[in-house]
């Protein structure tokens, strides 16, 4: 559910996802709904919302753990609006600030991108002891490896604005290394034992597909799988939405 969401859909994710982060039920108030409209109008791909949520709630729950809520999706507009921008750096696309009717200065490129490269180098990190207490040696070696070059190229944004496409490259490069440290990790029993979840997931749904769909949704489910049997992050700038690869 993306770009493309039906309007309700769109709506209801986003609402959501909002109070299940915040950790208690909370009524948007109008101005949060014309916010989400306002994204929806412009067509922000529900994926970078909820990316940009969860970001904005990652960072304050690091700033002020505690009883402290967010009550406004409000708090999480900026970050939906750089990420988006990004978004569409990405895709040719050019960011229309004047439409925001704002004078806040939005964070620049680098600075954001900057951010969420730390933010996978931590889960990178955070998985590294699940992968020794498994005994995964090879792995750990990878994730090792693969936060030393996501720090290098967070360390190379001080350059100048990223050039998103070849990061997004860079990023699945290392995301496909990272996948298959997990394989040789697994062993081929446990990775066959996931393949063969992979494709019970989808039911009769892959019947309708063609053979090249059925392929590519088959190898996604997999990874998805893989990354969480091995509490691995998905090396990207945009985090797919929840049940996708």
């Amino acid at each position: 559910m993306i770009a493309g969401a039906e309007p309700d859909a769109y709506f209801g994710a986003i609402e959501e996802a909002f109070s299940r982060r915040r950790g208690a039920p909370l009524l948007l108030s109008p101005r949060d709904w014309g916010l989400i409209s306002d994204w929806q109008r412009r067509g922000v791909p529900l994926r970078i919302v909820l990316q940009g949520i969860e970001n904005c709630f990652d960072a304050f729950d690091r700033r002020a753990p505690g009883a402290r809520r967010i009550n406004s999706l409000s708090y999480c507009r900026q970050e939906v609006l750089s990420l988006f921008e990004i978004y569409l750096g990405l895709h040719g696309g050019a960011f229309d600030a004047t439409r925001e009717g704002s004078s806040i200065a939005q964070p620049s490129a680098s600075r954001v991108v900057a951010r969420h490269l730390g933010r996978l180098a931590r889960r990178v990190k955070e998985a590294m002891p699940h992968a020794s207490a498994a005994h995964h040696d090879t792995l750990v070696g990878a994730l090792a490896s693969t936060a030393a070059e996501l720090r290098r190229l967070r360390k190379a944004l001080a350059a100048g604005p990223p050039a998103l496409q070849s990061l997004e490259t860079d990023l699945a490069r290392l995301d496909a290394s990272l996948l298959e440290a997990a394989r040789t990790a697994l062993g081929p029993e446990e990775v066959a034992r996931i393949e063969a979840e992979a494709e019970a997931a989808p039911g009769r749904a892959l019947e309708r597909m063609s053979q090249a769909a059925r392929l590519t949704t088959l190898q996604a489910a997999a990874a998805r799988l893989l990354r969480q049997r091995c509490r691995l992050p998905r090396l990207t700038l945009f985090e797919e939405p929840s049940g996708t690869g």
